[in-house]
């Protein structure tokens, strides 16, 4: 008969998730992990596997519950200008709850590990392509209804504003304030126009 697992596995990875959010992965110790998730070194191996597969996975549960609204808000949008304004303003309220500043999971972690880890330089990789593609076909309807000048290029333009929504998570993590990430978002959306 199997044993039943004494702990939660969801809010487990949610625990790690946090961790790594907080301080980077190379900065995240077992100890820290095992104490963090509130579990023992068995159940975490049984459960996880190792440290490099909890992270993968953390990486996963961010871009479900942190980053995956963007490509839905796109979708569903009536006003694709107003959306765009609405995820970068919705950006910047969410980087500012946390301190000590977080900034992006994703972010962080292309920057710490994306130079010597392909697996995580691809799993990035197609999450942010995810983003770019939502705002490409965002911005195609904007182009073909009038809202953006005929000679700027949709896919060009989607490619900046993820370039500047992750710089934007950066500059959150470095500690900006609100009125210099709000400069930062006018000067974006004002590129579109």
């Amino acid at each position: 008969m199997s044993r039943t697992k004494e702990f939660e596995p969801d809010a487990a990875l949610h625990a790690a998730m946090e961790l790594f959010w907080c301080k980077g992965y190379e900065a995240t110790s077992m100890r820290d992990l095992l104490e963090g998730m509130g579990i023992g070194r068995g159940s975490f191996y049984d459960t996880f596997g190792d440290k490099r597969s909890l992270f993968l996975s953390a990486l996963d549960r961010f871009e479900r519950t942190r980053t995956a609204w963007i490509p839905e808000a796109l979708k569903e949008n009536e006003s694709p200008m107003e959306t765009i304004r609405y995820i970068f303003e919705r950006t910047v309220d969410g980087l500012l709850g946390f301190e000590p500043r977080r900034g992006c999971l994703l972010a962080n972690s292309a920057v710490e590990l994306t130079s010597h880890d392909s697996e995580v330089a691809d799993k990035i990789s197609r999450y942010v392509q995810r983003t770019e593609d939502a705002f490409a076909q965002t911005l195609q309807r904007a182009h073909a209804a009038g809202g953006i000048p005929e000679y700027k290029n949709p896919r060009a333009l989607a490619r900046f504003l993820v370039n500047n929504l992750h710089g934007l998570r950066v500059m959150g993590r470095a500690g900006a304030d609100r009125e210099t990430l709000e400069d930062t978002v006018e000067v974006v959306l004002g590129a579109l126009r």
